[in-house]
């Protein structure tokens, strides 16, 4: 008995791979970023953090409702 569903499978890790790995991508880079800045200018703390907050959030927003996307989608295939 073999494993006959390959293309569906590769299919499905990809769309997790955009909904979770790029987002992940995204808030350590960010992240990184925000924390080199802090090294470089301690003084300006709060404007830094809120700037690296701010688009961390975006990302993290964008994610979720990504995912709830392929939740939908995914449900609606199983049933029709």
């Amino acid at each position: 008995m073999g494993f006959r569903h390959w293309l569906q499978g590769f299919e499905l890790i990809c769309m997790f791979l955009v909904a979770v790995a790029l987002p992940c991508f995204f808030t350590g880079l960010w992240g990184t970023r925000m924390i080199n800045e802090l090294g470089n200018h301690p003084s300006m703390s709060a404007r830094i953090q809120a700037a690296a907050g701010g688009k961390i959030m975006a990302v993290q927003v964008v994610s979720f409702i990504i995912l709830v996307g392929l939740y939908i989608f995914l449900f609606n295939v199983q049933f029709s």
